[in-house]
């Protein structure tokens, strides 16, 4: 009842927003709730003071085990296949204060921009203003690894504006891909009841399934 309640007021709240703001979407959006209907503002900037303190861990073992680091320190970017990075910072047409990808191998990730699924740079603790490295629980290595392939296998396919369809395969939202990716292949959901069934970046930080092994 509650994500049925949260796909009819975003439906509702679709309409005033791009009456008040003036916003101009292309044909593809209109059909839609616009991301800032669907992820409000002040409920993602209250999930960001959830996760400010954080505890940073260091990264799984081949086997998948982890542990806790013994001081509040940043912990070391990632490099490691199959890392999720997620930022909070604003990306403009796209989900408001968050994205996410996935790294693919040690100077490439994998993300969806508004062109679709695409590569690039593994730079986010240099090109970012806030990032998080997170590690999935309950998978091994190798198990990471081919969720970043599965995500690479996904190259060209379309951005998708209906944030509430998860369900689809032929486009991706960048938190979706990389949602889809352990949800497919591993059964693992990353995702939280903040949003109903949209998927934001800052969920798959804030997941009672993931661990952050780096913070900027």
């Amino acid at each position: 009842m509650k994500r049925i309640t949260n796909k009819i007021c975003a439906v509702l709240l679709s309409g005033i927003f791009m009456v008040m703001t003036g916003v101009n979407v292309n044909a593809a959006e209109q059909e839609y709730p616009p991301a800032e209907a669907v992820f409000p503002e002040e409920k993602v900037l209250q999930i960001e003071n959830q996760i400010k303190n954080t505890p940073i861990y260091n990264d799984k073992d081949a086997e998948g085990n982890f542990s806790l680091k013994n001081t509040r320190a940043t912990g070391t970017y990632p490099t490691r296949y199959g890392v999720i990075l997620v930022t909070a910072d604003k990306y403009k047409g796209l989900i408001p204060t968050g994205h996410a990808g996935i790294i693919w191998t040690s100077s490439t990730i994998v993300e969806s921009l508004s062109n679709g699924v695409t590569t690039g740079p593994n730079d986010w603790n240099t090109s970012k203003t806030s990032c998080y490295g997170i590690s999935v629980k309950g998978t091994t290595v190798d198990e990471d690894n081919e969720a970043s392939n599965w995500c690479y296998r996904q190259l060209g396919k379309p951005y998708n504006y209906n944030y509430f369809n998860v369900s689809t395969r032929k486009k991706f939202y960048c938190s979706q891909l990389v949602w889809a990716a352990f949800k497919d292949n591993y059964g693992i959901d990353l995702d939280t009841s903040d949003f109903g069934d949209a998927v934001h970046p800052m969920e798959l930080v804030n997941s009672s399934k993931t661990y952050t092994i780096y913070k900027k």
